[in-house]
């Protein structure tokens, strides 16, 4: 009969809408009876077997699910855990799953067994919460020969993050980190950086542009969040890297206007990236956490060098209209031939100083006829 059609379904699926009005350990109670249930009645392979429920916490029954599902022929694989628990250590047995194709796990702690050769089909991998070691990390990714998709969120053990996988072509690292090192990311195309804690001007200066970006030369998007830039910064800043990011199409990052060290990283970046389409800056302004405040802009001025034949779209957040911001708003200007638009929001609240500001950017000289200041 129809009504027991679901029995045979490859793909399940539980989350917050099995449940409804439910909380607490209620919730949790009822979520793993649904399981169990489905489980219990399910005919047939299951390919896809997916918990995204706020309400699970660790417990023994995710281990029988696992080892039950070990059984199938499993192509995706999620498992969130509440942040109302405690982390949940998975059994060796989810390194069986051969055919996994995407895996998500949520709030658990990984440690492989010994003789994990990795997984040959794996091709999405997310880890949010999740504990590991420096080492676990690194022999998963480098040993999933079809890896294309990779998120690294507030990871728990590695604070030395070395990646490597030549069929990679999306990465997001988030959370806290002190250096990052990437190996053999040749088909890379789009990453994004966070880091969530600051730098300290104190700790080895082994984040910089060649161990961290240097193998990034396919890149077409590039974002960095927080404090990524700074923690480039720290290491010594070279006036012009070895290489060119001749693939790099869009960019954003933030930027203290009163660091010099990360305007002239910032500075760095941008020369060698001949080829931009959109540039994206949001400005804050915080002379207590500069590695090197501002005393002197020669050495900005003196390594402005680029010309940038293909920016069209520039959108630069937060100005206070500081000498900084204008040399920087100045440069783009003048040495971008094809720009159509600049925006540019302030956050500045003395009306009389937003007209200066205004009045002072429509001087600036436009390499580009069309350009509009927005």
């Amino acid at each position: 009969m129809w009504r027991y059609k679901w029995i045979s379904l490859p793909h399940l699926i539980f989350d917050d809408e099995c449940i409804p009005g439910s909380d607490g350990s209620v919730g949790h109670d009822k979520l793993v009876k649904i399981v169990n249930h489905v489980l219990i009645m399910h005919r047939g392979p299951i390919l896809t077997f997916k918990i995204s429920s706020s309400h699970l916490k660790t417990c023994s029954e995710i281990d029988s699910w696992i080892c039950s599902l070990s059984l199938n022929s499993l192509t995706e694989f999620q498992l969130q855990i509440s942040k109302s628990s405690n982390c949940h250590s998975l059994l060796p047995s989810l390194f069986s799953f051969k055919q996994l194709i995407h895996l998500t796990l949520v709030r658990c702690i990984i440690v492989p067994p010994l003789a994990f050769k990795g997984f040959s089909c794996l091709k999405s991998l997310f880890f949010q919460e999740v504990t590991l070691s420096d080492t676990t990390l690194k022999c998963l990714v480098s040993s999933c020969p079809e890896l294309q998709r990779l998120t690294l969120i507030d990871i728990d053990g590695p604070t030395h993050i070395e990646l490597s996988n030549p069929q990679l072509k999306y990465l997001c690292v988030s959370g806290k980190f002190i250096h990052i090192c990437l190996i053999d990311l040749k088909l890379l195309v789009d990453a994004h950086f966070t880091a969530t804690t600051e730098s300290s001007p104190d700790q080895p200066k082994t984040c910089n542009f060649s161990n961290s970006l240097g193998s990034l030369l396919g890149i077409q998007e590039l974002y960095f969040g927080r404090y990524f830039l700074k923690s480039l910064a720290v290491s010594d800043v070279t006036r012009r890297l070895p290489y060119t990011f001749d693939h790099l199409k869009k960019i954003s990052f933030p930027i203290n206007t009163e660091d010099m060290k990360e305007i002239l990283v910032a500075i760095c970046l941008l020369n060698s990236s001949p080829n931009l389409h959109e540039l994206k800056i949001w400005l804050w302004h915080d002379r207590e956490s500069a590695i090197l405040p501002i005393m002197d802009l020669q050495e900005a001025k003196d390594q402005l060098k680029s010309t940038f034949n293909k920016l069209r779209v520039v959108d630069i957040s937060d100005a206070l209209g500081t000498e900084i911001e204008l040399l920087l708003i100045k440069f783009v200007l003048a040495n971008s031939p094809v720009l159509e638009t600049m925006k540019i929001s302030h956050a500045i609240e003395d009306t009389n100083k937003v007209f200066t500001l205004l009045k002072e950017l429509l001087q600036f000289k436009r390499a580009s006829p069309q350009a509009k200041i927005v």
